[in-house]
């Protein structure tokens, strides 16, 4: 008698050849529970690697070819760079009670890159997966500290405000905190402004009560609307910085800091932002984003700034009124150019200020798939005044060279050098 568990229903869409993958893999499909209900999560396992994939998106082709599909909903996506090699890869997914089950498991052979990224290999595909990864790069490891230059001790610093908005992150909420909370040399007003969450998110906040400048918790209207009310509890001058920091990211230690004598000794910067780390559930670093020195040109066609990583100055905020709360996934690239178009001067600092985490629950992988890819044309077709097309994207020339400069940056950064 056959004692296995039963099989989860799905359908590979994407790599047609499984005996050969790229070092960029797409992986694309559905997926759902042999009792008929939606599956909870989805991951390749390539080596040391793991690729956690989205859940949850739209195929209602599925639900109309397979009735027994549990709704339009059940299509997954993975994406992530895979080491090269000959490698065994086991694809699995997981139902509601968190039972990891087998799916796909085989040997596949990955072809290496010849032609290093920085001199001319690769395309623009490569270069996204390898130069702004949103998923584990490498095996996970800890977070080596960045060391920042030391501050002028006389160095008369900008006051800060700075804004997290929370949801349901209560077990990301503390580091966070203690992230903004626990950083020496600078005067801050902290506002943790949380949308009504129901897990341990309010007795978190209430143990730092006492240091906050000011927190609420209740209903909002999404990210943007919390964020703007949380800046409204605070107040400073034309000088002073405002950020927001996401309840699942957190700051670096001695970054505030570093970012406010930046600001003290070059009163002409109005926006700065830097290199992201980015990292697991458990805080681990699973990869690095490198960014060349700021471009305004590709800040128009695309938006690489790390927003937790970036920083501006209360006069250029009120200038362009504060954030517009109609969007839902771009609002910082939308802030970004209207900064821009107000004149500001933006600059791009060689340090790795914040820490960016990836998990299968955070907006930013739901989000993408549809509401952040009307955004994100929104903004190019109002930018430029016309369509923009993926294709044309992916082939302009000016982004290809600012991903390749990102390449080089990495490149010298592994030879223990730091570009400016």
């Amino acid at each position: 008698m056959d004692n296995a568990a039963p099989i989860p229903r799905f359908y590979l869409d994407q790599p047609a050849d499984w005996t050969q993958l790229p070092r960029c893999v797409i992986i694309r499909g559905w997926c759902f529970g042999p009792d008929g209900k939606p599956i909870r999560a989805i991951r390749l396992k390539a080596g040391k690697v793991t690729l956690d994939g989205v859940v949850g998106l739209p195929r209602p082709d599925v639900k109309a070819a397979v009735p027994e599909a549990p709704n339009d909903n059940c299509g997954f996506e993975i994406r992530g760079t895979l080491p090269s090699g000959r490698i065994r890869v086991a694809l699995e997914t997981a139902s509601a009670d968190g039972v990891w089950s087998p799916l796909v498991s085989r040997s596949v052979r990955v072809p290496r890159q010849v032609i290093p990224l920085w001199l001319g290999g690769g395309a623009w595909t490569e270069l996204m997966f390898f130069q702004m990864p949103a998923h584990m790069a490498y095996a996970a490891r800890p977070v080596r500290p960045e060391k920042f230059p030391v501050a002028a001790p006389d160095a008369r610093r900008p006051r800060l405000s700075i804004v997290t908005p929370s949801y349901q992150q209560g077990r990301f909420l503390g580091e966070t905190m203690r992230s903004v909370l626990e950083q020496p040399g600078v005067e801050c007003q902290y506002v943790v402004q949380d949308g009504g969450s129901t897990d341990e998110s309010a007795q978190l906040i209430r143990q730092h009560a006492g240091r906050l400048h000011a927190w609420e918790c209740t209903p909002d209207h999404g990210q943007a609307d919390a964020i703007a009310r949380g800046f409204a509890k605070t107040s400073g001058g034309p000088n002073d910085l405002m950020a927001w920091i996401n309840s699942d990211d957190y700051y670096q230690p001695g970054a505030l800091a570093y970012v406010a004598d930046y600001f003290s000794r070059h009163p002409e910067v109005d926006v700065l932002y830097g290199h992201r780390i980015v990292v697991d559930e458990a805080s681990r670093e699973i990869a690095r984003w490198f960014l060349p020195k700021h471009d305004d040109t590709v800040l128009r066609l695309n938006d690489f700034v790390p927003q937790e990583t970036m920083f501006w100055r209360r006069r250029l905020w009120d200038r362009v009124n504060g954030l517009d709360t109609s969007f839902k996934f771009a609002v910082d690239w939308d802030l970004l150019l209207r900064f821009q178009s107000a004149g500001a001067r933006i600059v791009r600092v060689p340090w790795f200020l914040a820490c960016f985490r990836v998990h299968p629950t955070q907006k930013t992988s739901f989000s993408m798939h549809d509401t952040g890819r009307r955004e994100i044309n929104l903004l190019r077709e109002r930018t430029h005044g016309r369509p923009f097309p993926p294709e044309e994207l992916e082939r302009n020339p000016l982004l290809l060279r600012y991903l390749r400069r990102s390449a080089r940056i990495e490149f010298l950064w592994r030879l223990g050098l730091r570009a400016p």
